[in-house]
């Protein structure tokens, strides 16, 4: 609330001539401050929460992509173990098992079970820069704290009393 002070000269007590009432302003009110105070606060506090969760949320889907990433190996690692103990079976009734031939096929099931484990563990880093890359930590909105405070303190002198008013945020987080 403004206070009006009249402007005299050295001692005469006569208001200087042509001049209008200075006028003084004063900061916000303790209830004001106290209120930016709390809503500061409770930016903050808000902002850890949200932080939080949006990290909680992250390690999750990491989570889950690091289960498939397991369960897909284990699956190939079990196609091709079936698949070079058919090999072998067939090798050896056809009385082939103890030739050249029983380890050149083993070796290019190995190098096929490989290659595949290869591009599973491709495709799983691919979902993972994916998820990393489609972040967004989402909290509370600090331009619409620092626009209440602007608001609440333009009403104080024409807006010089803003400053004392975004002394309070000097505690948001960022």
């Amino acid at each position: 609330m403004p206070i009006i002070q009249k402007s005299y000269t050295g001692g005469t007590g006569a208001p200087l001539r042509g001049s209008a009432p200075r006028t003084t302003f004063r900061g916000p009110s303790a209830g004001v401050t106290s209120g930016l105070e709390s809503l500061v606060g409770s930016y903050n506090q808000a902002y850890g929460q949200a932080q939080a969760a949006n990290e909680a949320r992250y390690q999750q889907m990491l989570g889950i992509a690091d289960q498939t990433t397991g369960q897909r190996a284990a699956d190939i690692r079990g196609a091709y173990g079936q698949q070079e103990s058919n090999i072998m079976q067939r090798l050896a009734s056809l009385g082939m098992a103890n030739t050249t031939i029983a380890p050149t096929m083993q070796m290019g099931v190995t190098r096929e079970r490989e290659a595949a484990l290869s591009r599973s563990a491709d495709l799983m880093q691919q979902t993972k820069l994916g998820i990393i890359g489609r972040r967004q930590d989402e909290g509370p909105s600090l331009e619409n704290i620092q626009s209440i405070i602007a608001g609440v303190g333009a009403q104080y002198g024409g807006g010089q009393g803003i400053s004392a008013m975004l002394q309070a945020l000097s505690g948001l987080a960022q």
